[in-house]
């Protein structure tokens, strides 16, 4: 896949994303912290210049980055694993649910 196919899988993302929580650009500006003219950016393909960025208007979409990314569900975790994620600069935290106690 091309860089300008990647950039552009991910502005439709980004733009569906949005539309099943009713956020608009301006809200999601607001929410995750990014500018507006940065968002309307990467809505019309152009590329992200810093990750975290990208993490901050996951965390805001409750979507992984693997999803706005590649717009379908990270294989590499059971989305009923996985309760709660959440981004602090560096630093991930992630709430799972454990079987404890049952047997494998």
């Amino acid at each position: 896949m091309k860089n300008t196919e990647k950039h552009l899988l991910l502005a439709k993302n980004l733009i569906l994303e949005c539309k099943k929580k009713g956020i608009t650009l301006t809200s999601l500006a607001r929410l995750s912290g990014i500018s507006q003219p940065t968002l309307h950016g990467w809505s019309t393909g152009r590329s992200v210049k810093k990750i975290e960025d990208l993490v901050r208007v996951c965390n805001v979409l409750e979507v992984s980055l693997y999803e706005i990314l590649f717009g379908i569900v990270d294989p590499h975790n059971k989305p009923s694993d996985i309760l709660h994620e959440v981004y602090f600069d560096e630093i991930q935290v992630i709430v799972k649910r454990i079987n404890k106690g049952k047997e494998q």
